[in-house]
């Protein structure tokens, strides 16, 4: 290997290196604050933990239900399926498609 792609290959790692540690930094894992805001949790946690329950005041809270939605009624029935055979008429579905007669040229292209 040449000397020069060792030197891009170190420079790239250094590069990754960099984006790396700058990345936990922004995401708050690698900071003196982050540090020290752990140990102060912990010690708090530790303070909680060895206070006794029986000094703690109980709490009351209060939860409001939802509204109970309004009854919907509905007034109109659907129109009643008639059968094919009954004698009575169906609605149908026309669809008009023009014809080789109305423009077209039977695929003859542009000659």
């Amino acid at each position: 290997m040449n000397s020069i792609h060792r030197l891009g290959l170190t420079i790239a790692g250094v590069v990754a290196a960099l984006v790396v540690a700058g990345a936990l930094m922004v995401q708050g894992y690698a900071s003196a604050q982050s540090a020290a805001a752990q140990a102060s949790a912990a010690q708090q946690a530790a303070t909680a933990a060895s206070t006794p329950m029986a000094t703690l005041a109980p709490e009351t809270i209060y939860v409001n239900p939802a509204p109970t939605p309004g009854t919907v009624t509905i007034t109109r029935t659907a129109q009643p399926i008639v059968q094919s055979g009954s004698g009575a008429t169906t609605p149908a579905i026309q669809i008009v498609v023009p014809g080789p007669g109305r423009g077209d040229d039977g695929g003859g292209g542009d000659d």
